[in-house]
């Protein structure tokens, strides 16, 4: 394609935005994205659009792939340390693609024609038809949908919080099996741009990109993966309170400073106003300086720091502004549950008013918040009360008021400090101490009205301030574990579940923090019928992995909190009966489940864990808050909210003499059929005949889900009829075309290739027919509409059968990747990482070779690790696994819908 059609970047950027870029945004496209020369970090006062990297890195890329020469790695990775900011992040991209994918419906026809030639550039780089670009959040209403799984070739903008793309880079993804941490770990940790937002809040976490980066600079300069293949993340830090000694920047100059909105936004007027107060007037001052803002018709943005102090400032507050005070007081804090917090953002009317800078209101609205609203939220308040915290995070707090300036806005910020005398001061007390003493200084040298905190004035006042004063004020730096070769390779050995002495990975991404652990609470219908089932707790594995938590179910707090809360949990459940428990299940951060009660679930049980509560337990306010007084109530159970592709459903099949019943797990809605258009996804036995045949009817809990969902999650048990000869030629087509538009050299692409061609040639054992419901005799299947219980394969792992066949194969022999291509085949499912079961054995093949083959996996994981790189071999998996996941759809594209009751096994394919 020729660059030439690439439209120049103004009117690419206002194309695709709506707004013509600022000077510096033009400068940071031209001296660094257009030559693929990153910066390391940026520093732009808050106001002036720092996402909109997103866009300079998209019209780069679109350029370079027009003229043939992509340099810029092909995802995105944008992190945010702020759950609901991640959600709003998304929207902004998601608009962006919106254009890309309709250009007709924007009014210009320049622009509509700008919009088509990036569009179709960026289509250049993809593997597989349709969407240019692929757009995912991590966490929230809008949980991932999986785009970026699917085409490792498309462009593709990944939005997540540290947690969640953090663990997925350290091969330990939270949530994820044995499938997805390898997979997640190689999208996400090469040809990849990590783009670290508000850096300066999270430093553990800076320290813990740079020395993956750095990990990865050493593999490549060793010298043994293949150039066209080396393609190691590049990390940008964004933020605008660089802390001291950071070093180098990408920043505003003087004629980025010219732009007219640049001024406006930089010399937004804030007038401080400092309050001292003892300690235990400080709810009371807080509220009393809000409520005179009462009749000024405005929006107040009220911060403290903790989600207990939040909860009641905002209790009095909304008293105090008497019958209406509900209606005009929303709380944000990081501990609400995500579903709450999720509509608190979309429909809370003090919420949306404060993101709409030109909304008026009719009376004086107040949103209190706690550090969960401080960072990365467009907010734009005419007035703001705030407690006393550090210099960095107050810096965060006064981006959020009077935040575009213009029409002679002047905005008022009290700051009410308790001053108190404290027999232990921690760090953060003497961070906080070296903030007040600044507030003070600044104060005494301005004028009555207060001293003016405009982006432009701060900073001349922190220029005019010593490096020294300004590193006290600073949130402490948290130090972070070291990570060494022995940790990274221990992460990366994902077949092994529970491995002694490998550590969780939170204290790596937040640091050795002197805040407690913290636990996730979650709430199921579905809790109370496993526990009274037995189910085992590799059943209850099988089931929370299929049936995984997402981020709208959780509610995240300290885990002392949560011990404390379900204490009283138990005991509101034994003043009726001294003896009643509860069960609760306990997951670990790769997916393992266990039983506990919450007599019994305390200390270790919960730090870094999620417990899984039955609904009856109760325990959730309105507000998605942790309340031990509150009751059950209809909407604890939000697992099913989803539509489309993301659809999922839960419910309990009975058969018996009188034939079979489906009942909706969380409606009651009975049918004599399962749900149209869903696909079953796991099955839990819940209650089979007794041996004397008094009990004669079957009780399963199903799970069905959407079509494209179970493609993309395990494409192993697709639901759709497909021969493994339509299968294999399908994927080595896909193959072949991911290969191309990599542009991966010749010895790598052949290999992939011929990994795809033999990964899923031991589905052609009987065992494995039979496990598809097809009948012997017949024509092998890859793909079945439905399958028997994995219990009835025995233990087999098809991919160890391919990977027999294929080291025999005297073809092979003599290929120089002869090693890489068994490893592609035996690792396509998460297996050989570094070892199978030792029930997978191939009972069609002798002893011998099965030991052979068991022994070699290991020794060959280790050789090709050393040589690609742990992201990189993580990489080529996943290359494979791409293509079978798009193979895998393609069947479900062409499927007949599944339609009518369960289906009884056929005579032939019983074992």
């Amino acid at each position: 394609m020729d660059n030439r059609m690439i439209p120049d970047f103004d009117r690419a950027f206002e194309s695709l935005t709506g707004f013509a870029p600022m000077k510096w945004q033009r400068r940071l496209f031209e001296k660094h994205f257009l030559k693929a020369d990153l910066p390391s970090r940026c520093d732009l006062p808050t106001g002036l659009g720092k996402t909109s990297i997103v866009v300079i890195w998209l019209l780069a890329l679109a350029h370079q792939a027009a003229n043939g020469n992509v340099r810029l790695p092909r995802r995105l990775v944008y992190i945010v340390n702020r759950r609901t900011v991640v959600d709003q992040v998304t929207a902004t991209v998601e608009q962006l693609r919106k254009r890309l994918m309709a250009p007709e419906t924007v009014e210009s026809e320049k622009h509509a024609r700008t919009l088509k030639a990036v569009a179709e550039a960026l289509r250049c780089l993809c593997a597989s038809d349709g969407i240019p670009l692929a757009v995912s959040t991590l966490r929230g209403e809008l949980a991932d949908n999986e785009e970026w799984k699917a085409d490792p070739t498309r462009p593709a903008i990944v939005v997540g919080t540290i947690d969640m793309i953090g663990s997925k880079l350290l091969f330990s993804g939270y949530g994820d099996g044995r499938y997805g941490r390898v997979h997640h770990a190689g999208l996400i940790g090469y040809d990849a741009l990590i783009v670290h937002d508000e850096a300066h809040l999270t430093p553990a976490f800076s320290d813990l990109l740079r020395a993956v980066e750095q990990e990865q600079a050493s593999e490549a300069k060793r010298g043994l993966q293949p150039e066209t293949m080396c393609r190691p993340i590049s990390v940008i830090e964004l933020s605008a309170t660089r802390r001291e000694g950071d070093g180098e920047v990408f920043g505003l100059d003087a004629e980025d400073e010219a732009d007219a909105i640049v001024q406006e936004r930089i010399t937004a007027i804030k007038r401080l106003c400092l309050r001292e107060v003892p300690g235990d007037r400080l709810t009371e001052e807080i509220v009393q300086c809000a409520a005179t803002y009462d009749s000024s018709a405005c929006k107040v943005l009220v911060y403290v720091r903790t989600p207990d102090e939040a909860q009641k400032v905002a209790s009095e507050l909304t008293q105090k502004l008497g019958t209406d005070g509900e209606r005009r007081v929303a709380l944000l804090t990081g501990t609400m549950r995500g579903h709450e917090r999720d509509k608190l953002v979309k429909e809370n009317p003090v919420f949306r008013a404060l993101l709409d800078s030109k909304a008026t209101v009719q009376q004086t609205v107040y949103l209190v918040s706690t550090s969960a609203g401080e960072v990365g939220i467009d907010l734009d308040a005419d007035h703001m009360v705030c407690d006393l915290t550090t210099l960095d995070a107050l810096i965060q707090r006064l981006g959020r008021v009077n935040r575009r300036g213009g029409n002679g806005r002047e905005a008022r910020v009290e700051v009410v400090a308790a001053v108190e005398p404290k027999e232990k001061a921690s760090d953060l007390d003497r961070a906080v101490d070296a903030t007040l003493c600044l507030l003070r200084k600044w104060r005494d040298g301005a004028g009555r009205e207060g001293v003016d905190v405009s982006p432009k004035n701060l900073r001349r006042l922190l220029e005019d301030t010593g490096s020294d004063e300004i590193r006290a004020a600073f949130s402490p730096r948290v130090p972070a574990p070291p990570l060494t070769d022995i940790l990274l390779d221990n992460w990366s050995l994902t077949s092994i579940d529970q491995m002694p002495g490998r550590p969780e990975v939170g204290p790596f991404l937040h640091g050795l923090t002197a805040d407690p652990p913290e636990t996730f609470l979650v709430w199921r219908q579905e809790v109370l019928l496993l526990h009274e089932a037995g189910t085992n707790a590799e059943a209850l594995r099988a089931w929370f992995g299929a049936c995984r938590i997402e981020a709208r179910e959780r509610l995240r707090d300290r885990y002392d909190r949560v011990e404390k809360a379900l204490k009283k949990l138990l005991g509101k459940l034994r003043e009726e009966d001294p003896r009643k428990d509860m069960p609760v299940v306990v997951l670990d951060e790769r997916g393992n489940a266990s039983w506990s009660c919450l007599s019994t679930v305390r200390g270790d049980d919960l730090k870094y864990r999620t417990v899984v509560l039955p609904v009856e337990a109760g325990g959730l306010d309105a507000n998605g808050l942790l309340s031990p007084d509150s009751k059950s109530r209809p909407d604890l159970d939000v697992a099913e909210i989803e539509s489309g592709d993301r659809r999922r459903e839960r419910w309990i099949h009975r058969v018996g003499p009188e034939g079979e019943r489906f009942e909706r797990l969380i409606t009651g809605e009975i049918t004599d059929a399962p749900p149209s258009g869903l696909r079953e996804k796991e099955r839990i036995p819940l209650r089979q005949p007794d041996e004397n045949g008094e009990e004669a009817e079957t009780v399963d809990l199903v799970l069905y889900v959407s079509s494209a969902l179970s493609a993309l999650e395990n494409p192993e048990t697709t639901s759709a009829r497909q021969t493994l000869e339509e299968h294999t030629n399908s994927i080595v087509d896909h193959m072949t075309r991911i290969v191309g538009r990599l542009g991966l050299d010749e010895p790598v692409g052949k290999a992939l290739i011929a990994a795809a061609r033999w990964h899923d040639k031991g589905k052609d054992r009987p065992v494995w027919q039979r496990y598809a419901r097809n009948g012997a005799g017949t024509t092998p299947l890859a793909k079945s509409p439905r399958y028997l219980h994995p219990p009835a394969l025995g233990g087999y792992r098809h991919e160890l059968g391919s990977l027999l066949d294929a080291m025999n194969d005297e073809e092979l022999t003599e290929v120089p990747d002869r090693d890489l291509i068994l490893h592609l085949i035996a690792a396509h499912h998460g297996w050989a990482r570094p070892h199978f079961e030792a029930r997978a054995f191939d009972s069609s093949r002798p002893t011998a070779d099965n030991e052979r083959a068991f022994a070699e996996v290991g020794r060959r994981f280790g050789q090709l690790q050393q040589k690609y790189g742990r992201w990189g071999l993580a990489w080529l998996e996943s290359l494979v696994r791409c293509a079978d996941i798009t193979a895998s759809q393609q069947a479900i594209a062409s499927a007949e819908p599944i339609s009518g009751s369960r289906q009884r096994v056929p005579e032939e394919a019983k074992p």
